[in-house]
């Protein structure tokens, strides 16, 4: 059967699939983003996560639980330090951020969500169109996508604190 789903699908999800390993494996470096791109990838990642419950269980209650799911961990994660490992240099209208793995983690982890759920879609499994299914894959969407909600904020605060200073 595993082969089977892996014959079956589509080119365009292998090369996201490995855009997204690439995309994850630059985030473990330390390096020095542009203002305009370090927000690039944290939204896209947030929209690919809306796109995939809108696209599996339309514009319902997936997209409230999505929601839920943001404004937890949007509450929990500006109060982890860990995600403050960034500096704003003013003269070059850039962050220098520190590496980590966490965002190749997050990315693999949204990816494969939307790939199974993929599955399941295709597979017609009468499981897609139950209430708990629904709640708890957008749920997870929401919670992933929270993260990265959190690192576009803490950008935004960590440029406005030390351009005030």
């Amino acid at each position: 059967m595993l082969m089977a789903i892996l014959q079956h699908t589509p080119v365009w999800v292998y090369v996201l699939f490995v855009a997204l390993l690439g995309l994850g494996w630059m985030q473990s470096r330390d390096r020095v983003v542009p203002y305009f791109r370090a927000f690039v990838l944290p939204c896209m990642m947030m929209l690919f996560s809306m796109y995939g419950v809108a696209s599996a269980f339309g514009m319902g209650i997936g997209v409230i639980a999505w929601s839920i799911g943001m404004m937890i961990v949007m509450a929990l994660g500006i109060r982890i330090k860990t995600f403050y490992n960034a500096i704003y240099i003013e003269e070059r209208n850039a962050f220098a951020i520190k590496g980590s793995w966490l965002w190749l983690a997050l990315m693999m982890v949204i990816f494969w969500l939307k790939f199974s759920v993929g599955v399941v879609l295709a597979r017609e499994l009468k499981i897609v169109s139950e209430p708990w299914f629904i709640l708890g894959i957008s749920l997870c969407y929401g919670l992933l996508s929270g993260i990265f909600l959190v690192r576009v904020i803490i950008l935004w605060k960590i440029k406005s604190i030390q351009v005030k200073h």
